[in-house]
């Protein structure tokens, strides 16, 4: 943050609600410390902690070091300036007078250099069962009369359809729809803006973006870490509530919206919400719940089966892996499935989208199709947007083929740089075009609360799977039966029934080769 301009007049308040837990420490401090030190801050920023249990400022800096990624040539002096712009508050979130304190705080430091305009951000990073009383504590005591206000709200956001309704409808009458900011985590990822670009402005994406050309879409959040943190929530709230109806329902929509009339930013929410209504109601025959277990291999002592951590129920049933396959009922779409993929405790750590195109007819005499394209958008471990096709493998006589990828972006792939830090300069600038509307939440709840509710009364045993492998394997049935194919140089799984190796198997390159042109190559040998 740039020193104090004399001639400024607007004075920011950032209020972390619930900065004790672990969502303050490694995600919001970091991106706000690094934007300071950046100087991307607004002048006159200050920064307010407020949550049940007493934090000492010297104490809570320390916990943040391990997550600030610090550089001890350049950041010292700087980081001890960041502190001095952090004030501590404790109180209840059921008391009014404890909001009542803030305020006095928020508008103690505000006033301290003549400031005549404050804004205030309120990031609730706090438990759903205390979020009512946050909300109308807030709106009742500690907005700003001189200048905006703004709420960021994490998920989960409720728990179904029904228990939704009335948590829209506490937020929406203590704040404006304007005010609003529902956090997701991976619509400010590059990438996903890149394709964005990429599908809107080139004929030829822009033309085979349809059913009539596109087979399938696989959208992966792949975890090979076990349920540790947030222990409690997860268990409670299941992957599906976590991951599947927030993060990966948004990455659907950014997929498969029709182009927006303007840059406003309703005009783009409107369109997520269009494609959202037009999406079917998931059906328990297309969704496949797996658990992880013990692969009796594991020496160390965190890897085991879900069930046989200390801090989980050793009855639990809450799904670990959830492959859901959704349709949509439009010009578009209609006969492409969406398949999501998510879990935990699986053979890697990856997020991706795999838009995988219709074969086209490459032997004619065999009857026989080539291996289709696939359009890859990789947001980690490395953002990458690249396209996988086949040409002539170089060096070789004949026509021996060799699967490639197209790079699609204009940078080195590199590692993914945190995302808060342009979320929350987004939020500083008013800028809601990568932020859900409150009805999009609504639409997404439609969509699975019927699934959702059949598994928390019927409570179906999930299929386990061991730890670090794929998932289960009727997952990737699921997958097959819809039309999504697997390849060696991707994913492979093979059939259970089958003895053979892996290696064994024909690769990508084996497989698109045409047998006129495998002819062709021994005429020439």
């Amino acid at each position: 943050m740039l020193p104090i301009d004399p001639s400024n007049d607007t004075a920011y308040s950032f209020v972390v609600f619930g900065a004790s837990g672990r969502l303050a420490l490694s995600k919001i401090f970091p991106a706000l410390w690094q934007l300071y030190r950046d100087n991307r801050l607004p002048q006159g920023t200050k920064i307010f902690t407020f949550c049940r249990s007493r934090l000492e400022l010297a104490k809570y800096r320390i916990k943040c070091v391990p997550y600030m990624g610090l550089d001890r040539d350049r950041d010292p002096e700087k980081y001890n300036s960041f502190w001095t712009n952090v004030h501590c508050c404790q109180g209840s979130y059921d008391n009014p007078q404890d909001f009542v304190n803030l305020k006095e705080s928020l508008v103690r430091q505000e006033t301290k250099h003549n400031m005549t305009l404050a804004n205030r951000i309120f990031y609730l990073a706090v438990p759903p069962v205390v979020f009512d009383n946050v909300t109308l504590n807030i709106s009742r005591k500690c907005l700003s009369i001189t200048g905006w206000n703004r709420v960021i709200v994490e998920k989960p956001f409720a728990r179904n359809e029904l228990t939704y309704k009335p948590y829209q409808t506490q937020l929406c009458q203590t704040f404006k729809e304007s005010q609003i900011y529902m956090i997701d985590h991976y619509l400010s990822k590059r990438v996903i803006q890149n394709f964005f670009v990429l599908r809107f402005t080139n004929l030829i994406w822009s033309e085979t973006w349809n059913s009539k050309h596109i087979a399938a879409v696989m959208i992966t959040i792949k975890c090979e870490k076990p349920v540790h943190s947030r222990a409690d929530y997860f268990n409670q709230f299941g992957i599906i509530r976590d991951v599947m109806t927030n993060d990966m329902m948004q990455l659907l929509t950014m997929l498969t919206i029709e182009q927006p009339y303007s840059n406003y930013v309703e005009d783009m929410r409107d369109e997520k919400l269009k494609v959202l209504k037009q999406v079917l109601t998931l059906d328990m025959n297309d969704l496949v719940l797996g658990q992880y277990c013990n692969n009796g291999m594991e020496t160390d002592p965190v890897k085991v089966g879900y069930t046989q951590h200390s801090y989980i129920p050793k009855d639990s049933l809450t799904p670990t892996f959830a492959m859901a396959v959704l349709r949509i009922n439009s010009k578009r779409w209609t006969g492409v499935p969406f398949i999501l993929r998510v879990g935990k405790a699986l053979n890697e750590t990856k997020t991706e989208v795999r838009v995988q195109y219709k074969p086209m007819d490459c032997d004619l005499s065999a009857r026989s199709k080539s291996i289709p394209n696939e359009l890859v958008l990789r947001l980690s471990p490395r953002e990458e947007l690249f396209m996988r096709m086949m040409l002539k493998q170089p060096g070789r006589d004949g026509l021996c083929l060799r699967q490639t990828e197209l790079n699609l972006m204009l940078r080195e792939r590199s590692p993914v740089i945190d995302n808060y830090q342009s979320l929350l300069l987004d939020i500083f600038a008013g800028n809601q075009m990568l932020f859900m509307r409150t009805d999009e939440q609504c639409e997404i709840w439609r969509i699975f609360s019927s699934a959702l509710s059949f598994i928390d009364v019927e409570r179906p045993k999930p299929l386990l799977y061991d730890f670090g492998s794929r998932g289960p394997m009727a997952a990737y049935e699921l997958a097959a039966r819809n039309g999504f194919k697997f390849y060696q140089s991707g994913e492979f799984h093979a059939n259970p029934n089958s003895s053979s190796d892996p290696k064994d198997s024909p690769s990508r390159a084996q497989q698109a080769t045409p047998t006129w042109m495998i002819t062709s190559l021994k005429t020439t040998e």
